[in-house]
């Protein structure tokens, strides 16, 4: 019964945070007018009672009398799931909700959904995938950290050629799809860098392969095959500063380097697009890019 306490702390704390009851209802899947009985009627009487001294049976088979749109048996059914459903509610993001940004609105209200999803890939990794300007696979560190308290998505990090890392988000959902998400320029040039993820049904897995999508050097679009192999837990990030990218020319790969250099390195493995000089916009334009690209 404490649970229906803890559930009038919680609608308490959105509604004073200017969470509308019929957010509330979409978010739980409950009619806004049940939701409205129990939580101005029900539960506050429900709290005086047991203040009062009644137990809590008693306290609640009173509370109930004032309405006749809440059933016990289906409240103490759902009581459970509601409550899960009600804390994972952001009045941040509800309230922003008619922001003009329902896309982005939407991808961080789901990712609150996948959290414990993202725990099981945290660590620190490398990526092998195809070098850009050489004969040879390049090798990444990447960083998935531990969710801190107030996030709803986890900081992924990633090393340049420069030896400058930067950070993005990451979402991992319960389907065997996961996005990792970064600017790999200054926040006033926008440059994303998109991994798509097929997530092993195992957990803490030792490989994670996937597709991502990025600019090559002349702000040409380019996809490749990437590889995940796991090093370890997370470090400091003092430390992954201290990693390197870099590139290992094919002659001097290992056994091992060789079979991710198989995976990822091949035709087929990178679709690249390009930019014509004095584009005419018409279909010759894109038979002459693909011949030119065969050359490459």
């Amino acid at each position: 019964m404490n649970r229906l306490v803890l559930l009038y702390e919680r609608m308490k704390k959105l509604r004073e945070s200017g969470v509308r009851m019929k957010d509330i209802s979409e978010e739980t899947d409950i009619a806004s007018s049940v939701l409205s009985s129990l939580y101005s009627s029900v539960l506050p009487m429900y709290v005086n009672l047991l203040s009062g001294g009644d137990d809590p049976e008693t306290a609640l088979d009173k509370a109930l009398q004032q309405v006749n749109n809440v059933s016990k048996r289906k409240l103490l059914g759902c009581l459970d799931e509601l409550y899960e459903k009600v804390c994972h509610i952001e009045p941040r993001l509800v309230s922003s909700k008619n922001s003009g940004r329902p896309f982005l609105d939407d991808i961080e209200r789901e990712a609150i959904k996948y959290l414990p999803n993202a725990g099981v890939y945290t660590g620190l990794y490398l990526a092998y995938s195809s070098s850009s300007f050489s004969d040879g696979l390049k090798v990444e560190p990447y960083m998935i950290t531990s969710i801190t308290d107030g996030e709803t998505l986890p900081k992924v990090y990633s090393q340049s050629m420069s030896g400058d890392y930067y950070a993005g988000i990451g979402l991992f959902s319960p389907f065997q799809i996961g996005y990792l998400m970064f600017n790999e320029q200054k926040r006033l040039q926008l440059a994303l860098k998109v991994i798509y993820l097929q997530l092993p049904i195992i957990e803490y897995p030792n490989l994670v392969k996937g597709i991502y999508l990025t600019h090559d050097y002349n702000r040409n679009p380019i996809a490749r095959r990437i590889l995940f192999v796991r090093q370890g837990d997370e470090i400091p990030l003092e430390e992954f500063a201290n990693l390197r990218t870099k590139v290992i020319p094919r002659e001097e790969l290992t056994p091992e380097e060789a079979d991710y250099y198989d995976y990822t390195c091949h035709t087929g493995d990178v679709i690249k697009s390009m930019m014509l000089v004095s584009p005419d916009k018409n279909i010759e334009d894109l038979k002459r890019e693909k011949r030119i690209l065969e050359l490459l």
